[in-house]
């Protein structure tokens, strides 16, 4: 699976809100400066994520978007998912009518256990999990 622009934009904006969670709702402007996504390419972003339930907008002058999960609860997979609709290595993974030779082709279950290996990686790994890591990495270069 490749990852695209979309799914790693998503998931640095996930990441960014889950950053402040507890401190404040961030804008669109405010995520899009932060993580240096366009405004305009964050925006169709925000949308499918929100469609999905992993963040929700909050009306008002201190509105913005928070997360609609705990940070745990909430896979890189699932992101991804969202983002790139089929997350199927090859089409016949996706339809098995795609190809005459689905009953015995040997490869096929080569790109099905590679799909299902990325796929339990990127479950195993939380927003939380990057939260953390990026708490660790920033406090690392602040040291004395």
């Amino acid at each position: 699976m490749k990852i695209s622009t979309k799914s790693r934009y998503g998931t640095r904006a996930v990441l960014e809100i889950a950053l402040n969670l507890n401190k404040k709702n961030l804008t669109r402007k405010q995520i899009s400066k932060n993580q240096e996504i366009p405004s305009a390419y964050l925006e169709n972003i925000l949308i499918s994520l929100k469609t999905k339930g992993i963040i929700r907008t909050i009306r008002g002058p201190k509105g913005g978007y928070e997360l609609a999960k705990d940070p745990g609860d909430i896979t890189v997979f699932q992101i991804v998912d969202i983002l790139e609709g089929s997350t199927d290595l090859v089409p016949c993974l996706e339809n098995s009518n795609v190809c005459a030779r689905n009953s015995i082709c040997v490869t096929r279950g080569v790109w099905s256990k590679l799909q299902k290996v990325q796929e339990d990686l990127l479950n195993t790994i939380t927003i939380k999990d990057l939260v953390e890591e990026t708490k660790e990495l920033y406090s690392s270069n602040f040291s004395i």
